[in-house]
């Protein structure tokens, strides 16, 4: 091989080796830039499409699940005597949940995720009856805006398996709530030991919490409620939802909780 073919052979392999190596760095300097954002961005998206079949199937044990929401009474004078509520809901999403609060209920928002906001508010425009006090753009393990024992209600649907920490989460609803609050929560979590869910949700949920915006699949959370020690009064109970196809056979062991401060 000639001195020109050997420099050509080298040229082109340079090229083929440069190419992807530039492409790699353009990717990690845009997902280190950008990757949280675009990672908000796709999950806002998907789950707001996603979750239309889990929210239709579970629609009436939700409802089952927040009936006494409706009887509760704020512990704010002015408030009980216009038979208002004050609920406190953390990762609103898009708004799934409207339907179950009481009429006339002032309701506030701590959600992570930017993204979902413009849906809420899309989605918020059905139920005028609502009364929105704040959006705020935060996670539940600091809710600083809100003030101690300021809410009647807090409530957090699939919610607990993405904070970084259930019990600083636990420990701040409990702080917000006013003096017989309740807390209703309604949460997946890590089957039982020595089943294969629980085996495969152990080994999946690395995978799982990158796919899925930081979504854990072992995490125990009805344990960690009551681990937390915080409340005066916790009845909760696991089930299993009737979605067991594709990513819901994942995470169809649920909790149902209601704890009172």
């Amino acid at each position: 091989m000639t001195t020109v073919e050997k420099n050509a052979l080298y040229s082109k392999v340079f090229s083929y080796l440069t190419t992807p190596l530039l492409v790699g760095l353009f990717l990690y300097g845009l997902n280190k830039k950008f990757g949280k954002t675009i990672k908000n961005w796709l999950f806002a998206s998907f789950w707001n499409r996603a979750m239309k079949e889990y929210h239709s199937t579970m629609r009436e044990m939700k409802k089952s699940h927040f009936d006494s929401m409706q009887s509760h009474k704020s512990a704010d004078v002015e408030l009980r005597k216009k038979s208002v509520l004050r609920i406190l809901e953390i990762g609103a999403g898009p708004g799934a949940n409207f339907e179950f609060f009481p009429k006339n209920s002032k309701l506030m928002i701590v959600e992570p995720n930017a993204f979902f906001e413009p849906m809420f508010y899309e989605n918020q425009h059905k139920y005028p009856d609502i009364k929105m006090e704040k959006f705020i753009i935060n996670s539940a393990e600091d809710m600083k805006e809100i003030e101690d024992n300021s809410v009647d209600v807090v409530v957090s649907t699939l919610v607990l398996c993405s904070v970084t920490s259930v019990e600083k989460s636990v420990k701040e609803v409990h702080r917000v709530l006013v003096s017989g609050g309740k807390y209703y929560y309604w949460e997946h979590v890590h089957d039982k030991a020595g089943t294969w869910l629980h085996f495969i949700q152990s080994i999946l949920t690395p995978l799982w919490s990158f796919l899925f915006d930081g979504c854990n699949l072992n995490r125990s959370i009805d344990q960690t409620v009551l681990g937390c020690k915080v409340f005066s009064q916790v009845q909760q109970k696991r089930f299993d939802i009737p979605l067991k196809k594709g990513v819901w056979g994942m995470v169809r062991v649920h909790v149902m909780g209601q704890a009172t401060k």
